[in-house]
């Protein structure tokens, strides 16, 4: 069975998603969407659950619930059919959590992007000389912190890196009504990774990748889908405290991000360090 640790983790993840800059805002709007109720007149109803929204809400969840645990499914079983290159995509996989985690950040559109990089490049060649000096062995796990520095540099310079801030959408141009089309909707949105959520939800999908069977991969990505859903659906049944509670995070999405970003980055870490599975085994 799956540790509960990185249940966990998957779970706050979904929440890290939905709290970050790019998802919390357009919230309203979704409700708005797919239960056919104003946010603004939700607004002004205090105290009272429609639960017509509620439900639409419910379905919108269960929609890109759907595509996440799918896409969760089959991240660990071509995993499993690649499982002689394990070592060698666990490597990959790292790398690519770590460029995630900085992208994440929002270092690349940091009026300080060439200082930040600079720093990073600095840092990642010190690690792997230390580590080289202690251990005698220059091609050791840190060996590629500088290939990752040397990547992020040419991503930033080559402009690679404004693909990923790229808005990539599935637009639904007639819903149905009810609960079916909230649910279409739903199934749009999973398909329309936004900068925040692609980052974490390719994070959760390189460790599903490296889970033993298929159900973990799914438990993993279901854990991320309740994260981002939850909070979801507790919105549409509180619209107007939602109002209050976004005007109060707002001031913090710079926090969320950074911390978001380095979560992803440690997380990375501790997979080319092979640690990741230590750590969880024992906080479990």
């Amino acid at each position: 069975m799956i540790e509960s640790v990185s249940v966990g983790a998957a779970f706050l993840a979904g929440i890290v998603a939905f709290l970050s800059p790019c998802v919390l805002p357009i919230i309203p709007g979704y409700i708005a969407y797919i239960s056919g109720v104003s946010a603004q007149t939700a607004s002004q109803t205090e105290n009272k659950i429609d639960w017509t929204v509620v439900y639409s809400a419910i379905a919108f969840v269960i929609g890109f619930s759907v595509v996440f645990t799918a896409l969760g499914a089959a991240s660990t079983f071509v995993g499993q059919l690649l499982q002689e290159y394990r070592h060698i995509i666990s490597k990959v996989a790292a790398v690519l959590v770590i460029l995630l985690g900085v992208h994440f950040t929002g270092i690349f559109q940091s009026q300080k992007a060439k200082l930040w990089l600079g720093i990073i490049t600095a840092v990642a060649s010190g690690v792997y000389l230390v580590s080289g000096i202690i251990t005698g062995k220059w091609l050791n796990d840190f060996a590629l912190l500088p290939v990752i520095a040397i990547l992020l540099l040419i991503f930033y310079f080559s402009g690679m890196y404004r693909l990923l801030y790229q808005q990539k959408s599935t637009e639904v141009k007639k819903k149905p009504p009810g609960i079916i089309g909230a649910f279409i909707v739903g199934v749009a949105f999973a398909f329309g990774w936004s900068p925040c959520i692609g980052p974490v939800l390719g994070a959760i999908l390189l460790y599903a990748s490296q889970q033993e069977t298929v159900m973990q991969g799914v438990i993993l990505l279901l854990a991320f889908s309740m994260g981002l859903g939850i909070p979801f659906i507790l919105t549409a049944m509180a619209i107007n405290q939602f109002f209050r509670f976004f005007n109060f995070m707002r001031r913090y999405f710079l926090v969320i991000e950074i911390i978001g970003g380095l979560l992803l980055i440690f997380v990375g870490i501790m997979l080319l360090t092979g640690n990741l599975d230590k750590l969880t085994g024992f906080l479990y």
